[in-house]
């Protein structure tokens, strides 16, 4: 690439650094009229479009790039399978990852892909060789490591995974985010192995470093959304919105680690019933106070389901934190129907504190604000219960693994969906998991879970008081 032209790709790229997306589109555009020839350029631009969201602009400048011959076309390939895979075209991103592949055998992040799309759809032996692969071409691709980590069941408490865990921590090289995921990760296989006062340590150490790039939980800010929420969705304001559409809409919704994936996917299990996964549609911006805004915004959902689930009767909207949202959804789709997801609030708040969020989940990485948040959380609901009641359905993740069978009859004729045998073997189901859950929810159902709050008894003693007096 001669000088010109890293100029002038650089100078679109420091563009859009300083947020001046518009201008770096231009400059973009003008380069690649004089030059059109020129792959480099269509495969940077093609990232740009990628990162502003423009999915299938960015697929046809990739095939641009690889049309004219881009030197390593593994890393094209394997861009637009990301993009095929965020689109939910699985299998057109298998193929190009395969494809990927074929251009270069070794390459790691076509190989992590392939992994992770594996164990997402429940390959998990495949998945954890795929990563063991990667860690013999580079041991220090510590990704690889840590998926291997929460992938399997950690028995040996000096075996390979925690030595390899513990050496990884002992570098000094290694980025702040892979550090904190390696903390939580040797946490997880700790607890594997029963030595509970080690992985509380390291639990400790993954919180401490995550706490610093979450955004700051205020008490008193969460405390007056709920109040506001309360306020505009009364039953008068609810009364006085026509309705959307009496389509069947059905939400699962509660807190973060109740078993929401679980229960997506005992549905999903029914052949009238279609996994949509995290559907973040009713949580790109601040939620909506006027009615109208409620109707607009419903219709766009309606729209949002048709395009991106064709033919689909039932669609599972499976997003936890969407509980405050019950009031507009139920207003404006008054045959919706909410599962709220539920278990001991001891292993609730314990489960989110021991799992590494985003940095969007504010007060995940302190007991004290889950405790608190958690409280925000039984107050909306109470009041939903006041309101529609009948609308909503407690799955109860501990009942379930007591009793999945009754569970599972009450919670599909709640739905108005026939019994289906194959609901209770969920594990076989094909709908890809993209949660946290992906490892539990594939194997076969066991307890260990309930009650796993006592093995931490002694360090959460005191909040363990302060959720049972609340």
């Amino acid at each position: 690439m001669n000088a010109p032209t890293d100029v002038a790709l650089e100078l679109a790229a420091n563009l859009e650094q300083g947020g001046r997306f518009a201008e770096a589109e231009e400059s973009y555009r003008e380069f690649i009229v004089e030059q059109p020839g020129h792959a480099v350029a269509r495969f940077n631009f093609a990232c740009f479009l990628r990162r502003r969201g423009r999915f299938e602009e960015a697929l046809e400048e990739h095939q641009a790039a690889l049309d004219l011959q881009i030197d390593h076309p593994e890393e094209v390939l394997s861009n637009m399978a990301v993009i095929h895979t965020e689109l939910r075209r699985d299998a057109a991103a298998k193929m190009l990852l395969e494809r990927a592949l074929a251009a270069n055998p070794n390459y790691i992040p076509a190989i992590y892909n392939l992994a992770l799309r594996h164990e997402e759809f429940g390959d998990r032996k495949t998945a954890v060789s795929l990563f063991g692969r990667i860690l013999e071409l580079n041991p220090a691709w510590h990704d690889a490591l840590i998926r291997i980590a929460h992938a399997v069941t950690v028995r040996e408490p000096d075996g390979p995974v925690i030595r390899r865990l513990r050496r990884a921590l002992r570098y000094s090289n290694i980025d702040a985010l892979t550090r904190e995921s390696l903390h939580f990760a040797l946490g997880k296989a700790l607890d594997d192995c029963g030595l509970y006062d080690e992985a509380f340590a390291q639990y400790l150490l993954g919180n401490r470093a995550s706490a610093a790039r979450l955004l700051r939980y205020d008490r008193e800010a969460e405390e007056r959304g709920v109040a506001r929420i309360l306020e505009a969705f009364g039953p008068d304001q609810i009364a006085s919105v026509e309705p959307v559409s009496d389509r069947p809409l059905v939400f699962v919704t509660g807190m973060y680690r109740t078993g929401s994936t679980l229960f997506e996917q005992v549905l999903a299990a029914h052949p009238d019933v279609k996994a949509g996964g995290e559907i973040d549609y009713f949580m790109r911006g601040p939620l909506p106070v006027a009615p109208q805004e409620w109707r607009d915004l419903a219709r766009g959902y309606l729209e949002y389901l048709d395009r991106t689930f064709p033919g689909a009767a039932i669609v599972i909207n499976k997003r936890p934190d969407a509980f405050a949202l019950l009031g507009m959804l139920k207003a404006t789709f008054p045959n919706a129907r909410f599962v709220n997801t539920l278990r001991d609030p001891r292993d609730t708040c314990l489960s989110i504190w021991f799992q590494q969020f985003d940095g969007q989940l504010a007060y995940a990485s302190d007991p004290g604000n889950i405790a608190h948040h958690y409280g925000q959380y039984l107050q909306l609901m109470q009041h939903w219960r006041g309101l529609f009641g009948a609308s909503i359905f407690d799955a109860d993740y501990d009942q379930y693994v007591r009793d999945p069978r009754t569970v599972t009859e009450r919670l599909l004729a709640f739905l108005g969906l026939g019994w289906h045998e194959g609901c209770l073997e969920f594990q076989r189901n094909a709908t890809r998991v993209r949660t946290a859950s992906v490892s539990q929810v594939r194997q076969p159902l066991y307890r260990k879970s309930s009650g796993r709050w006592r093995n931490y008894e002694r360090q959460f003693g005191g909040l363990w008081r302060q959720l049972g007096a609340d």
